[in-house]
């Protein structure tokens, strides 16, 4: 019953990032295209006004199935050209390859489940830089509706979310020159995972163990591991 309920939260997660990943190229694309700086400009901001119309934000936030991997693509195949901006089916396919490859690289490294809200908000919160104050309030709007909806699901629906999210890549393997050079993915198209860094919320650093004797103090026994050095807690700051 999680799993269902769970289930019908995954569309504004996936329209919200893959739209995040399209601004994030589309404006690599204008500047390497030398486009005009007040034309570029225009072009991200009727596309993010498009993406977050209030009306399309409201029903995208309703419960629903995922959309098939074909009718999401439809979705930014209209987002996309609803500027003066014109894509060959070409530059679409290739510009869809990159969203959803580096979506689904940011749900894969995703130390906890909940870390998805925060590639949400990082998400948004790019996308504020790239336009002027009369479209920054859409965006806020979203980031809004995506914490109330998502920062209160138990770690259980969380990762059930997860699961929901990357069951719709499952058989999508595409090699992206990118990250082909950056060693994130291998040659046969499949994600390359590192160990080290941040820690899930709650974990310790590998090597660490605790007796519990009867009746005596806990004890803690570090043994030094080759993960030991490259991996660390979290740090929330002050409060956290």
């Amino acid at each position: 019953k999680v799993r269902r309920m769970t289930s019908l939260l995954g569309m504004p997660m996936m329209v919200i990032n893959l739209g995040g990943e399209m601004m994030y190229i589309l404006q690599q694309r204008l500047v390497a295209q030398n486009i005009p700086r007040e034309k570029a400009k225009k072009v991200i901001a009727d596309i993010v006004r498009t993406m977050y119309n209030p009306n399309f934000i409201a029903e995208l936030f309703k419960p629903q199935e995922l959309y098939s991997s074909a009718s999401t693509r439809q979705i930014f195949d209209r987002i996309a050209h609803s500027s003066i901006m014109r894509l060959s089916e070409s530059s679409m396919d290739k510009l869809y390859d990159l969203m959803t490859t580096g979506f689904k690289y940011q749900i894969i490294s995703c130390t906890c489940p909940e870390d998805l809200l925060t590639v949400t908000t990082n998400h948004l919160q790019c996308i504020r830089t790239m336009v002027s104050s009369d479209v920054i309030s859409l965006l806020d709007s979203a980031a809004s509706l995506a914490a109330s909806t998502y920062a209160p699901l138990p770690p259980g629906s969380s990762a059930a979310l997860r699961q929901t999210l990357l069951k719709n890549f499952q058989d999508k393997k595409v090699k992206v020159s990118p990250f082909l050079l950056e060693g994130i993915q291998n040659s046969d198209a499949s994600m390359v995972l590192k160990p080290e860094g941040i820690l899930p919320a709650g974990f310790s650093v590998p090597g660490q163990i605790r007796f519990f004797p009867p009746g005596g103090d806990v004890q803690t026994v570090f043994y030094p591991l080759p993960l030991s050095t490259s991996c660390h807690v979290r740090d929330f700051g002050p409060g956290g």
